[in-house]
């Protein structure tokens, strides 16, 4: 609720966000009660003592990260710069990776986490992360919706390989959009040259690949 709040959206997976329909008092309410309800939760999960505070440090960590990794993008949009594919993916890892540490850890804390799960787990979950973070630039560019939504761009590390790959014009055009320009500014042809270069990036593709083998070796 809160990022759907700092990013604007008022529409997710095709459905109205709660900011959307209900406006961004409310939404806003029901993201803290929540963020309090997780609190309860863990309280109330009938844990031992060491358990119990392992679990209130891992969500309380996680959380930090969150909200530093969402800072930096915020930052970023308030004025925008081109970033490399490599600042990105480290932006991904810290706005996405720590929710999916957070709840794996859980799991391994209630059931006695040996020392060496709890590396495994982290590095699990900022592959996992990542991949989770690329897939949604890819399926921006299914719709065209990463360059045509006529607002500034977010963080992509798929238009930032492609604006590393292209050459010309192409490159020009591509590296401004990565950097957060208005695409209401660009012409309809640049930007159908913007979406066809960068959906013909494999490199995005196959840095998805990656990410993904690198969750399945941990």
């Amino acid at each position: 609720i809160h990022d759907d709040i700092e990013d604007g959206d008022l529409a997710r997976y095709d459905q109205p966000t709660l900011c959307g329909s209900e406006g961004v008092p409310v939404a806003l309410n029901v993201g803290d009660l929540l963020i309090g309800e997780g609190y309860r939760l863990i309280a109330e999960a009938g844990l031992g003592a060491e358990a119990m505070k392992a679990a209130v440090q891992e969500a309380a960590d996680a959380q930090r990260q969150l909200c530093r990794g969402q800072g930096i993008e915020l930052s970023w949009s308030r004025s925008p710069t081109l970033l490399s594919s490599r600042q990105i993916l480290e932006i991904f890892r810290l706005k996405t990776a720590p929710a999916f540490d957070a709840a794996l850890q859980f799991g391994a804390i209630a059931a006695g986490r040996h020392p060496e799960v709890a590396g495994v787990l982290h590095r699990y979950s900022e592959a996992i992360g990542i991949a989770y973070q690329i897939r949604d630039d890819l399926d921006d560019l299914r719709d065209d919706a990463g360059l045509t939504r006529g607002g500034p761009a977010r963080p992509s590390v798929v238009l930032a390989l492609a604006a590393e790959r292209a050459r010309g014009d192409d490159r020009t055009m591509l590296q401004a959009v990565a950097a957060g320009q208005n695409t209401a500014s660009l012409s309809p042809d640049a930007i159908r040259r913007a979406v066809a270069t960068a959906k013909a990036d494999e490199k995005a593709a196959l840095l998805l690949e990656s990410y993904k083998e690198q969750a399945i070796r941990a």
